[in-house]
């Protein structure tokens, strides 16, 4: 384990991962004690961290852990450890037994401050006011605080998902019981008849729905063993590399099982009771009867109007996400990002200074634009809806701000060329140029939304801004507004400042003629031979880049998309059930009818109008609660309203339609009865 001495000589020490251990040095124990290469440090292999552990951060994958001291050598941020405004690192410690969690945030109450008074200029948040130590307990700082409302809204989104296609195959289920304890009438009015009491009858009939419940859970939860290997290849574009842990252990096992115990006596139960009432002498003369016929809202009934409706929650949900995705590829996002590729790459982690990062980026540029297709080159710290983002804090020349007013502004650096090549129009004023360099005035493009905060109806071109560190800078350009970070945002101030003057690491911008995937080995190329120990972090089309501002809809578009589907197989399994064994109850209805001069049509018409009332009843409750549902969906959907038609309406016809095929199959079934054989049914 790192010790507190470790990381300050000059041999730095590391733990590295089980998985890196399995995966790089086949698991061999010498593995301990060798020297490896991290950036641009040689660190020691002082230990392996044990299988599964992935630290303090839940869901983010992790391949090896330094000493603290040695933090910069091993990332090349210099200023994580020194500077007091540092936000990028979290401090974790263990409490003492008799320590609260109380008793520790009021100590820490008291040392912030202590910094406070101590540091009063930087030891600030954005309002103004006294910075704070939060105290958590570990279980609640598991997922970064940025993520945490995107992680609780997939997992809620993927529970109640879960949840609503268990209670359609529960539904299922019930239905299928109760057909079965309608056969079994005349066994049931002789086991009564024999002494056996209603207690007893539904005690048998709960075993043996508990016996299917956990056959089916079983059965499950080993599929689910298997199913996990397909979740574990599956890739999403994150700008952070993602473990998901979807391990199946006994817990799950345990969980899934309570699960199925749980479903058969919510789901069992009502129809063990529907069958044990049985008059005895009615269920000896007659055998089975039909115990829901004529009673449209007896508990079969309902239980398929509750499927209806419950498939065609999912159903609209689905079709909600859909439009959501469809939406976006209509929004305008400012800039045009087609047939641009990006290429980022870390050189501060390997030894860059920043007079040789610079040397890189000027000659990387140049032997960029000379090869043959390319439009434009450019550089930009961040790439607009990737996922990259910054905020500073910066100041309006003659603009008092208001108590408790937010003056941290996203911001991009950006390299001369960058609007013409990303074809972000100017509203007014110019672009930056290759003289907006060090040793000339602070420039800086400001966007219509931040011009309008602080100058409505004035050109903001010539006015000035500042920023610690800086000094004055000119607004020089006012750029359209655009996306920056969602699609769905409001339109937000932002800040370009120009690379040459303030550095940062940066991102490669090509612009192709045509096709930009062309362009990804030549840049390759280029990149090797300038550094071929560089690592590059990307290289992909600019597009591809951007999938992470529609990754929530696309994950709960598929998700959704999968479970409606599903249930609306179970649902139009259900009905074509409950028709089918509605049709074989009424064979002999169905034959006298026949008999006195029904037609074949008229009995489809009869059938098909029986069943499609209930889907009826179970769509206007569907609705009323994707309505509900919506609501809570609204912040997922990216622009789309809660109530978009498209989407509403879809869901019923595509119900509709699944629905009547379940229920013509029986229908025609029920039009081809011989009138003389059913007469002479029982």
């Amino acid at each position: 384990m790192l010790g507190a001495a470790d990381g300050v000589d000059q041999r730095p020490v590391v733990v590295i991962s089980h998985a890196l251990w399995q995966s790089r040095f086949g698991s061999d124990p010498a593995a301990v004690g060798r020297a490896i290469r991290l950036n641009a440090g040689v660190f020691t292999v002082v230990g392996v961290a044990p299988e599964g552990f992935q630290g303090s951060m839940r869901g983010l994958r992790v391949d090896a852990w330094v000493p603290v001291e040695a933090f910069a050598l091993s990332t090349g941020d210099t200023g994580a450890l020194t500077e007091r405004g540092s936000r990028g690192l979290l401090l974790l410690g263990r409490l003492t037994p008799d320590v609260s969690l109380e008793a520790a945030r009021a100590r820490f109450e008291v040392v912030a401050s202590q910094l406070l008074a101590a540091y009063p200029d930087t030891w600030r948040d954005l309002s103004g006011r006294g910075r704070t130590v939060s105290v958590l307990p570990e279980r609640e700082s598991r997922v970064l605080p940025e993520l945490g409302g995107l992680v609780v809204g997939f997992m809620a989104l993927l529970s109640a998902a879960v949840a609503l296609v268990l209670l359609i195959c529960c539904a299922n289920v019930a239905n299928l019981l109760i057909a079965r304890a309608s056969a079994r009438t005349r066994e049931i009015g002789i086991r009564h008849s024999l002494g056996a009491g209603r207690a007893r009858l539904v005690r048998q009939l709960m075993t043996e729905s508990a016996l299917l419940a956990l056959l089916g859970g079983g059965a499950g939860a080993l599929i689910s063993f298997g199913a996990t290997n397909l979740l574990l290849r599956i890739q999403l574009p994150f700008p952070l590399p993602v473990a998901i842990d979807v391990d199946t252990d006994l817990r799950v096992f345990g969980f899934a099982m309570a699960v199925a115990l749980g479903t058969a006596v919510a789901f069992g139960l009502a129809p063990a009771l529907h069958a044990s009432r049985v008059d005895t002498s009615t269920a000896l003369k007659e055998g089975a009867v039909d115990l829901t016929r004529r009673r449209p809202f007896r508990l079969r009934n309902a239980l398929v109007t509750a499927q209806v409706a419950v498939s065609l929650v999912l159903l609209v949900g689905a079709s909600l996400f859909l439009r959501s995705l469809q939406h976006a590829s209509t929004v305008d996002p400012g800039f045009d990002p087609d047939n641009v590729v990006v290429a980022s790459f870390d050189l501060a982690t390997q030894g860059y200074t920043e007079a040789q990062s610079r040397a890189f980026y000027a000659e990387l540029t140049e032997r960029a634009a000379s090869l043959p297709g390319v439009l434009g080159v450019t550089l930009a710290r961040n790439v607009p809806l990737s996922g990259d983002g910054g905020r500073r804090g910066i100041g309006v020349e003659g603009y008092e701000p208001r108590p408790g007013e937010d003056m941290e502004f996203h911001f991009n650096m950006v390299g001369p060329g960058y609007f013409d090549v990303m074809r972000v129009p100017l509203a007014s004023g110019r672009a930056f140029a290759e003289s907006d360099r060090e040793g000339a005035a602070q420039v800086a493009v400001v966007n219509e939304s931040f011009a309008r905060r602080f100058w409505p109806g004035e050109d903001a071109t010539g006015k000035r801004l500042s920023q610690f560190g800086v000094g004055s800078i000119e607004i020089v350009g006012v750029a359209r507004d655009g996306k920056y970070e969602t699609l769905a945002e409001a339109p937000r101030p932002y800040v370009f400042r120009p690379f040459l003057q303030d550095y940062e690491e940066m991102t490669l911008h090509v612009r192709a003629a045509d096709d930009g995937a062309s362009l990804i080995p030549l840049l390759r190329r280029e990149i090797r031979a300038l550094d071929e120990q560089l690592p590059i972090l990307s290289i992909a089309e600019m597009e591809s880049e951007m999938a992470f501002a529609t990754l929530p809809q696309r994950v709960a578009a598929a998700l959704l998309g999968a479970c409606s589907v599903f249930a609306l197989l179970l649902a139009a399994v259900g009905l074509y059930g409950v028709v089918a064994y509605a049709v074989s109850a009424r064979t002999r209805e169905i034959g006298i009818r026949m008999a006195l001069g029904a037609s074949r049509a008229s009995v489809v018409r009869l059938v098909l109008g029986t069943s499609m009332r209930l889907v009826a009843w179970g769509a206007a409750f569907g609705l009323v609660l994707s309505l509900i549902g919506g609501r809570a969906i609204g912040s997922f959907l990216g622009g789309v309203s809660a109530v978009d038609p498209i989407a509403v309406l879809a869901g019923p016809l595509v119900l509709a339609a699944s629905a009547l095929v379940a229920s013509y199959l029986p229908a025609r079934r029920a039009a081809r009865v011989d009138p003389m054989d059913a007469l002479r049914q029982e």
